[in-house]
């Protein structure tokens, strides 16, 4: 479920991209918006908040609560989460002296909260993930994010207590196994030593021939994912080609609407975090909706969703 990309063109324009595949439970994914001051609440029900930036991004609302699923804040942080069965590590209680947050609320925290990546690094060994059940949700779900700014793409991933972030420089993430397993994978497509740097990575994609492999599995649309991506590359000036390529990538590994599963592509996205623009694509309406950040913080002072 879920595949999520992020690059940088040689005019240092950035380009982020993802599949939401996740089922929306009671209510629809739609693209969304949260303005400075948007106050939450996190569960466990200890801390409040008063958003210091706005988000934009694709969400669900349940009651007064918004799952953000993905954003790119005014500061021009983005984030985005992907389901992580497996190898999560939570807290089975609430801990002291820490900021208990439940997973679904970590975004929520680092795009409201945080103008970098460094500012999110500097505070992240106060957070403890609990296991918490969240509005409309009946079990705990696992998450882990992917982080861009300026200064580069970055993972946040829950496999211990104290998190941790870590540079991730083929900008491709997607489900379990753990980052660390499906770079290996990677590697093995490739036919090259596991031990090789991201580097020597791209450059052994570059001199592939091989094309990229089309299943369902979270493997498989990673090496499909970083494969499409780094052959593309160096990318191109031109913001128009770097938004198809990012197009392009997404759309290879959308997951089908199959009888019997409930696991497909509910939206594909596309943000221009240079020009502070949302492409946003519902697979199921087959509508498009395009925002700017800008534009929506002078017209609207309260959250908003759109309909597509």
């Amino acid at each position: 479920m879920c595949t999520a990309i992020s690059f940088t063109t040689r005019q240092h324009h950035r380009f982020l991209g993802r599949t939401m595949d996740f089922p929306p439970r009671s209510t629809p994914w739609q693209l969304g918006y949260l303005p400075i001051d948007y106050q939450w609440q996190s569960l466990p029900e200890y801390d409040s908040f008063a958003n210091d930036y706005a988000i934009l991004g694709g969400m669900r609302q349940i009651n007064d609560h918004y799952l953000i699923g993905d954003g790119l804040n005014s500061a021009g942080l983005w984030a985005a989460e992907l389901y992580f069965p497996g190898p999560q590590v939570y807290y089975d209680h609430p801990q002291n002296h820490h900021l208990n947050l439940s997973p679904q609320d970590l975004i929520g925290w680092l795009l409201g909260m945080h103008a970098s990546v460094a500012e999110i690094a500097s505070e992240l060994d106060t957070v403890a993930l609990n296991s918490v059940i969240w509005h409309d949700h009946d079990i705990v779900h696992p998450f882990h994010w992917l982080l861009s700014d300026d200064t580069g793409t970055y993972l946040i991933e829950p496999t211990q207590y104290h998190l941790t972030i870590q540079p991730i420089q083929l900008g491709v993430l997607t489900n379990s196994p753990c980052y660390a397993k499906q770079r290996q994978k990677l590697t093995d497509y490739l036919g090259i030593d596991q031990d090789a740097s991201d580097t020597e990575i791209i450059m052994a994609i570059r001199g592939s021939k091989t094309p990229p492999p089309l299943k369902r599995t979270p493997t498989s649309r990673f090496i499909n994912a970083a494969v499409s991506l780094w052959q593309s590359s160096p990318f191109d000036d031109n913001d128009q080609e770097a938004f198809r390529l990012s197009s392009k990538i997404l759309k290879q590994v959308e997951m089908n609407h199959l009888p019997g599963h409930d696991v497909y592509t509910h939206y594909r996205e596309v943000v221009d975090a240079h020009a502070q623009t949302c492409y946003f694509y519902d697979l199921t309406t087959r509508q498009n909706l395009v925002h700017r950040l800008p534009d929506l913080m002078a017209r609207f002072d309260q959250p908003s969703l759109f309909k597509s």
